[in-house]
């Protein structure tokens, strides 16, 4: 007969100290009772890294119905649903991961990825921002937020997680390109030119940048061409 454990003076994961009542780290997510759990995980986790998701999907289930509140397990679950297209379903076992382990900034990356995949920008959004608060360095959740927001329709916050982003990440280059929009759409088009040409250097050949910096350069052609103060400009 298999004992089980009380809980460690530290997580063996991530050496966190937890509370006496506390199933789960709540900074990585890891089991701090059953050790069997972990051989049941690394199953899964063989099963997927060797090709086999059907298989570790099937036993991640077995798992979760024999614990259903474990973190690792639920986490694990939610990204072979994730990459199957079940968004829903991942977003459910991202949920139910989060609530043993508040502080498991991986969670909360990934259930901002699938809910921005989902179409619900605000609840990715409020993902990202979790992410950041808990860790501020965490580089991709800036830019994931700035996504979130700007296709939420929040252009100014928007703005300025881009500029973060991009201060942060400067080899994002995307990040230029909805900078670009953002100008566009304020009728700030030199600027909106600029963030363009910038997502296409270094050979990132982006054809959405390249579309609205042509048109942009076309409408300034025809506005010289028209304006005879502006027809020597430049000259």
């Amino acid at each position: 007969m298999t004992s089980i454990t009380t809980n460690p003076d530290r997580c063996t994961r991530c050496g966190k100290v937890p509370l006496e009542s506390d199933k789960f780290c709540s900074e990585c997510g890891g089991f701090l009772r059953d050790p069997w759990t972990d051989q049941r995980l690394l199953l899964a986790l063989v099963h997927e890294r060797e090709g086999r998701s059907r298989e570790a999907q099937k036993e991640l289930e077995r798992l979760i119905d024999l614990e259903p509140d474990n973190v690792l397990g639920n986490h694990m679950l939610g990204t072979l649903y994730f990459h199957e297209g079940m968004l829903d379903r991942a977003i459910e076992r991202y949920q139910a991961a989060l609530r043993n382990a508040p502080r498991f900034v991986l969670g909360y990356y990934d259930l901002g990825v699938a809910s921005y995949h989902r179409g619900n920008m605000i609840e990715a959004a409020a993902a990202f921002s979790r992410c950041l608060e808990i860790n501020p360095d965490y580089k991709a959740a800036h830019y994931r937020l700035a996504l979130s927001l700007f296709h939420a329709g929040r252009l100014d916050d928007a703005f300025e997680h881009l500029c973060q982003s991009i201060l942060l990440t400067p080899e994002y280059l995307m990040a230029h390109y909805h900078m670009g929009v953002i100008h566009e759409r304020r009728g700030e088009l030199q600027h909106a030119m600029r963030e363009f040409q910038k997502s296409l250097d270094e050979g990132f050949h982006e054809v959405s940048s390249l579309h609205h910096l042509t048109k942009l350069r076309q409408a300034e052609a025809s506005v010289r061409s028209t304006d005879p103060h502006l027809e020597h400009v430049n000259e």
